[in-house]
């Protein structure tokens, strides 16, 4: 079977848990900008989520674990958005790794972490001389055991500290909901269901994320929401469930899927309301959402879309710059 070498990055953010500090514990695999990553919409083996990989986020709950005690000898990772924990049942080259819910005395969650000197370390199931390895680095890449090897990249991991982010920039402009409110990106840029050629978000109240950069289907959390205008503007046209908001000669912005409340032609105040989020139905796909999308034209142009950046005019308030080289599918938007 062929192997990358791969050196995966161990870093640790802190958390709380029942009001004492805790180490929630991410997985990276250096270089690549791909973590350990899964959640209950990930495909499951014996009805419980597989291990993969994914674009890497501190702050993503899907790709945390906590150390527990075990007692067959090892230690317990506990997954953050599952609360279920790593586990390791079929003891063979290439054996899969899925979550299972956590059990200090069952011995397919007992690994060993094992010390390799100069800050690394490997994962070993208890028992056995099987450790976890990464051959992948893609976005739905596959976790497995693999028989240990000191000296293979693919299974060496090093302890870190992440730095905490910077001040969180003012922006140009503001995301589409209310104050206070978190939305997340369940469809990124360049979406296999309809992003394809577009820099376009679609947001949504819940974590509703499919396994391939798409929202979750048939999802209603977020409708009877309202939708705020991001920027000063006039509307420079609408149709049946879309408003271009034109903000100046070279910029505008597309944003659905709603009941519109503004009529072609208004002029509008940043955090105006434009009307609210639509019922799931055929325009929108049938998930209730939000679709959000910068472009470099006074009325939105086909063909225009560009990221969400400081240089194009489009930075987003407390965000930053959201480049056009990755998706940014699961990040998660607060507005202050």
């Amino acid at each position: 079977m062929k192997k990358f070498n791969l050196l995966v990055l161990f870093t640790i953010v802190a958390t709380f848990i029942g009001g004492a500090a805790a180490l929630a514990e991410n997985f990276v695999v250096d270089g690549s900008n791909k973590a350990l990553n899964t959640n209950n919409n990930f495909r499951k083996v014996d009805g419980n989520p597989v291990m993969s990989l994914w674009e890497f986020s501190s702050t993503d709950r899907d790709q945390q674990f906590d150390r527990i005690s075990g007692n067959r000898g090892g230690t317990l990772l506990r997954h953050g958005s599952t609360g279920k924990c790593l586990n390791s049942h079929y003891l063979t080259n290439g054996g899969v790794v899925n979550t299972w819910p956590c059990d200090a005395n069952d011995p397919d969650q007992n690994f060993n972490i094992i010390s390799l000197g100069n800050g690394l370390s490997q994962i070993q199931r208890t028992g056995t001389n099987l450790c976890v390895d990464s051959p992948t680095r893609d976005n739905g890449g596959k976790i497995h055991v693999w028989q240990c090897d000191r000296n293979s990249p693919n299974q060496r991991f090093r302890n870190g500290t992440v730095t905490p982010p910077p001040p969180p920039p003012s922006g140009q402009i503001t995301l589409p909901f209310r104050s206070r409110e978190t939305w997340y990106v369940c469809q990124g840029y360049r979406g296999s269901v309809s992003h394809q050629n577009s820099y376009a978000l679609d947001l949504s109240v819940g974590q509703d994320f499919g396994s391939n950069n798409a929202c979750w289907g048939d999802q209603n959390r977020s409708a009877n929401r309202p939708v705020l205008a991001p920027a000063a503007g006039k509307v420079y046209h609408i149709n049946s469930d879309l408003v271009c908001l034109s903000i100046d000669n070279n910029r505008s912005m597309l944003i659905g899927h709603m009941n519109r409340s503004v009529q072609n032609g208004a002029t509008v105040n940043r955090g105006d309301v434009l009307g609210t989020t639509s019922s799931q139905n055929p325009a929108n796909g049938s998930f209730s959402h939000i679709h959000l999308e910068g472009r470099k034209s006074a009325g939105c142009t086909p063909g225009s879309s560009v990221p969400l950046t400081a240089a194009n005019g489009f930075q987003l308030e407390n965000v930053g710059d959201l480049v056009g080289s990755e998706t940014h599918f699961k990040r998660a938007l607060t507005r202050p």
